[in-house]
């Protein structure tokens, strides 16, 4: 990754430099007034980040992800996450550039970002997220180059419809990776995490059918459950229903057994205990062992059926145990998918799967941009 500023006399025009030298992945980083020893450049800076060659040729070649393809180097991983981060930050840079000259511009240009705002309020988008998503459909409606909004005119005149733009920018912001396990390890262990009544173990039980049995693949379900008086039993339960192996890991030492005995052809899934905030002492004992395992990917369970401010504190709770996936449940009796998109959108992070209902394993299903909106925009 590599940082270069640009200096034009407007940030507009500063950014076009920077997109003709260092192409459209380049991300904006920074935009400011230009110091004054560099006032002769232009009156504005903007910092822009970009991958190296040699990286962007380390991703390039890791390519799409599959189940059964070559596995992405870890760098590669830590280079994606990277970049979204950065165009988290240029959104939020952009929206606020783009706002701050909102009463210079005509009220037919403004209609749209006003359709798109409302919709995304009435979907339960958390509202700051609402309105930069709108300052931006707005943008790319008059063609800002902030936005690469020249390619989507509408042309003789007219602006383009805002509800392909809206699209296409919460198309930008989401991700979905519905996977089992980190490529880079040798084993595909998952651990499932979350406040309690979240759906951890029932939705534990979805995946082992569906991406276990279902594929005649091995399945190894561990409970480390032990916090509750019995709270491992029901899973033993459907591991003696489902014919599948099952272990009880209270420690860190048990948890290496558990997996020391898994073969390369495993799916080894993990279930823990539901923590509320109360529980931080046991959480962080908890993390603290699934964390020295870097083989196990953590995906925090969340219900759909939260409002926003509680998802963000559970959220900011559980990322002690780094978790790199969400995963959704509870969609039957969620009346939006506001919140749990804002989440998506604020860490970053690729939501693996989505469940709604009791039936096993049928109310589960991968998750997937378009399905993703669909949920957002009902």
């Amino acid at each position: 990754m590599k940082l270069k500023s640009f200096f034009a006399g407007t940030v507009e025009a500063a950014l076009g430099l920077a997109r003709e030298e260092l192409g459209e992945e380049a991300v904006l980083v920074e935009s400011r007034k230009a110091p004054p020893e560099a006032q002769h450049l232009g009156q504005y800076e903007v910092v822009v980040a970009a991958l190296d060659p040699r990286e962007a040729e380390k991703v390039s070649a890791a390519g799409p992800r599959s189940a059964e393809g070559p596995k992405e180097p870890p760098e590669a991983k830590g280079l994606e996450r990277e970049l979204a981060q950065l165009r988290r930050e240029m959104e939020r840079l952009r929206s606020a550039v783009w706002q701050s000259g909102v009463g210079t511009r005509g009220a037919a240009a403004l209609a749209g970002g006003r359709e798109a705002l409302g919709t995304l309020l009435e979907a339960g988008l958390d509202p700051p997220l609402a309105h930069e998503i709108a300052a931006c459909v707005e943008a790319r409606r008059l063609g800002d180059p902030l936005v690469g909004g020249d390619s989507l005119q509408a042309g003789a005149g007219r602006l383009p419809d805002w509800r392909p733009l809206l699209k296409l920018e919460l198309e930008r912001r989401i991700h979905a990776d519905p996977l089992l396990g980190r490529p880079e390890a040798a084993l595909a262990a998952a651990a499932l995490v979350g406040p309690p009544g979240s759906g951890k173990t029932t939705t534990l039980v979805k995946l082992a059918v569906r991406l276990g049995l279902e594929k005649r693949r091995p399945v190894r379900i561990v409970s480390m459950d032990n916090y509750r008086v019995a709270g491992s039993e029901p899973l033993r339960t459907y591991a003696a229903i489902l014919g599948v192996g099952f272990r009880c890991a209270d420690s860190a030492a048990a948890l290496r057994q558990a997996l020391a005995e898994a073969s390369s052809k495993d799916l080894v899934l993990i279930d823990t205990p539901g923590f509320a905030p109360g529980d931080a002492e046991a959480a962080a004992e908890l993390a603290e062992i699934l964390r020295s395992y870097p083989e196990v990917e953590v995906h925090l369970t969340l219900a759909a059926t939260t409002r926003n401010a509680d998802l963000t504190c559970a959220v900011d709770r559980f990322e002690r145990f780094r978790p790199s996936k969400l995963l959704f449940t509870r969609l039957d009796e969620a009346t939006s998918f506001g919140p749990a998109f804002s989440e998506a959108v604020r860490t970053a992070k690729p939501v693996s799967f989505l469940a709604g209902g009791q039936r096993i394993p049928e109310d589960l299903e991968e998750a997937g941009r378009e399905r993703l909106i669909g949920l957002l925009l009902g």
